[in-house]
């Protein structure tokens, strides 16, 4: 009886906490992005940073949004994973570049 009680106990603070926290939510800023390219880029990021970037849905900033969109495209043709000294291609590091100075001079919506 006492396992029942301590397991309702349990229960019943965890669903409390839940439903008073909320669910997380991954909302990256640009500043965020930016860190997150120049970790790529310097060969510091692991395949599981870039691929919680481009497989979690954006939909607090359309510009970010857009961004993501067009690193999901050139992971499809340039990523090579871990297996060299970055995530990516010569070519797809450049594309990384360009994205990444872009990225930096835009004002964003948020």
């Amino acid at each position: 009886m006492l396992t029942l009680l301590l397991t309702f106990l349990v229960v019943s603070i965890a669903l409390w906490g839940f439903l008073r926290l909320g669910a997380p939510v991954y909302r990256p800023d640009k500043n965020n992005v930016i860190t997150l390219l120049e970790l790529v880029l310097a060969g510091n990021a692991t395949e599981n940073d870039w691929h919680v970037f481009i497989g979690i849905p954006l939909r607090h900033c359309e510009q970010l949004k857009l961004i993501q969109k067009r690193c999901s495209d050139l992971t499809e043709t340039e990523y090579v994973g871990e297996s060299s000294d970055t995530l990516f291609t010569k070519k797809g590091t450049q594309a990384l570049k360009e994205i990444l100075e872009e990225l930096k001079h835009q004002d964003l919506d948020q």
